[in-house]
């Protein structure tokens, strides 16, 4: 049998309280506090998050749209707002890797272009993932109705 050490075991105590400490309010305050800053920071400085914004808002009108005519399940609403919302953190993300890259230097290095290459590829496969999703259920939507089989018939030669 193995021995114990009584400061291991303290140590390891201490661990499992600071894995499951929670914030106080203070510390909630002040977290809260500093992602305010983060969003007023990508609302008024990055024209991208706003052109992205703006997508949202459409999305979600659209999402609405469907939803409000019953062409959508309440899963399949969630699922398209949360794709291009996840798009919106992409935007997020790549502002903070740019940021970061411009406080380093300014001037062009190649590790500094691919960091923000790479940022840059974070939003777009975001929204890709987002134009798939929204295709699928879109697809889902037609077959439902019967829209895809008019579809066929209008197309086909015979």
């Amino acid at each position: 049998m193995k021995h114990i050490n009584k400061e291991d075991l303290l140590q390891k105590a201490a661990e499992i309280k600071a894995a499951i400490e929670i914030k106080s309010p203070e510390e909630l305050r002040k977290a809260t506090e500093y992602s305010m800053r983060g969003v007023r920071a990508v609302l008024f400085g990055e024209k991208a998050f706003r052109t992205d914004l703006v997508v949202f808002v459409l999305s979600a009108i659209a999402v609405g749209s469907l939803k409000f005519y019953d062409l959508i399940s309440w899963g399949e609403c969630a699922l398209m707002i949360y794709t291009v919302f996840m798009a919106l953190v992409g935007e997020i993300i790549n502002t903070a890797i740019e940021t970061t890259v411009d406080r380093i230097s300014t001037d062009y290095h190649e590790l500094s272009g691919r960091a923000k290459d790479i940022g840059s590829a974070i939003v777009f496969v975001s929204f890709f993932g987002a134009g798939i999703a929204w295709l699928l259920v879109l697809l889902g939507v037609a077959a439902r109705r019967g829209w895809l089989e008019e579809a066929q018939k209008l197309l086909s030669l015979d």
